[in-house]
């Protein structure tokens, strides 16, 4: 792989093939999951793009977001669809996606940054830790919200500390304020 390069932007500043090259990029990584739109509840706020010759090889979607963790107001970065090209993977993309998510948040005292994910090695390595607290979010299916969900998430949800003194403990109730991401 030749040298990488990361693109970070606003959702809403992408063009057509962008979209397009994401959205084959998302199915190509999660098949069955994204077959019209290349995103899947919610659109993020922002994508990091990180291209290697010109060519799209990973990606991932960033919330920015107030949540509540117990009683105390928290901001945080919501990782979303982490994906990296077969021919590409093991090759550094998506720690350098992640890394790239990271100093951004310590630039700009981001509390913690927060993903939803199946498979937990990668993250764990990164200093991300599995967290099993209950949760209170906004269910989106079909386009449409159905009301606000609460119980507590056991599998996939990883969460590492970037600043401020907030404590995360698994008896504290996790409000996300908005979709499940």
């Amino acid at each position: 792989m030749t040298e990488l390069k990361i693109v970070q932007m606003n959702e809403y500043e992408l063009i057509a093939a962008q979209r397009a090259q994401i959205l084959a990029l998302l199915k190509d990584c999660f098949p069955g999951y994204f077959e019209e739109r290349h995103y899947f509840k919610q659109m993020s706020q922002q994508r990091l793009l990180a291209y290697a010759d010109g060519t799209l090889v990973g990606q991932l979607g960033l919330e920015h977001r107030a949540i509540r963790v117990g009683d105390q107001c928290a901001t945080i970065f919501g990782v979303v669809d982490l994906c990296v090209t077969e021919k590409e993977r093991r090759q550094g993309v998506a720690t350098a996606l992640m890394k790239t998510v990271e100093q951004t948040a310590k630039t700009h005292d981001i509390h913690f940054c927060l993903l939803f994910a199946d498979e937990h090695d990668f993250y764990q390595k990164l200093g991300y830790r599995h967290a099993k607290n209950n949760c209170i979010w906004l269910g989106i299916d079909d386009g449409q919200s159905t009301g606000l969900i609460e119980r507590q998430i056991t599998d996939c949800m990883l969460v590492k500390r970037i600043s401020g003194e907030i404590d995360w403990n698994e008896t504290q109730t996790i409000d996300l304020l908005g979709h499940l991401f």
